[in-house]
């Protein structure tokens, strides 16, 4: 009796950590998206074209330091959180998937997170030694490195390899949920199968495609993790005591 009254109080707390990490994805990761844009200047071609934030000024520098902070947070850090809550309380029901599931959903963040940091320490720096440059050598050589860093950080680890990772986190939470949550296991299985397409998208530079896809993927995102905070509250299953 002790010890189902200690896996419930277990199960209790990890319920918490999980809507705790879900309240940071929806509030910080979404706000860093809008000081994304903001830092863009809300202009989609920018973002096709970021050599074009480098004559922003030192606003836009620093609103991109904040933009790719926020990002390490509400998306990469919390994530890593709800995927250890998760994998605690879905390992039960089939430990290899869930192993597995985990292992995509770290891989996630740690890619995800650490693009997110060099971004944050690196992209600002650039953005001031541009406007600081007296030479149009000089300008362009901090172009180059600008647009490089761009393609490192934003085509190859965030829509490329933390599209397969994150992918295959999803896979395995919809396996796992699909004995009691039937909705939820569509859900879950349509942002993988997104991702996946997404990532496919990007590496053959079909970029309107991409685009497409990453518009879909943050849109039932954000429904995915409001169906989860719900679920967890409610304490219902696969989340009940």
């Amino acid at each position: 009796m002790d010890t189902a009254l200690m896996a419930s109080d277990v199960r209790g707390e990890l319920r918490t950590v999980g809507i705790a990490a879900l309240l940071v994805s929806l509030s910080v990761g979404l706000i860093s998206n809008v000081v994304f844009f903001a830092a863009f200047d809300f202009r989609m071609d920018w973002f096709r074209e970021p050599t074009r934030l480098l004559g922003a000024g030192s606003d836009a520098a620093e609103l991109l330091r904040w933009a790719a902070v926020l990002d390490l947070i509400g998306y990469y850090l919390a994530s890593a959180v709800l995927a250890y809550v998760l994998w605690r309380m879905l390992r039960p029901r089939n430990a290899t998937v869930a192993d597995l599931s985990m292992l995509g959903g770290i891989s996630f963040a740690v890619a995800g997170g650490s693009a997110a940091a060099v971004l944050a320490m690196v992209g600002p720096m650039l953005l001031h030694d541009h406007a600081a440059a007296t030479s149009a050598s000089d300008q362009a050589a901090i172009a180059v490195q600008f647009r490089v860093l761009f393609e490192l950080v934003w085509r190859s680890i965030w829509q490329l390899v933390d599209g397969i990772f994150v992918a295959a986190w999803w896979l395995g939470i919809a396996l796992l949920v699909r004995r009691d949550q039937l909705a939820l296991w569509r859900l879950t299985l349509t942002l993988a199968v997104v991702g996946v397409v997404g990532a496919i998208l990007n590496l053959l530079g079909l970029g309107l495609g991409r685009d497409i896809a990453l518009g879909v993927v943050f849109i039932l995102w954000t429904a995915w993790w409001i169906w989860l905070l719900v679920l967890l509250r409610r304490g219902s299953p696969p989340f009940s005591d």
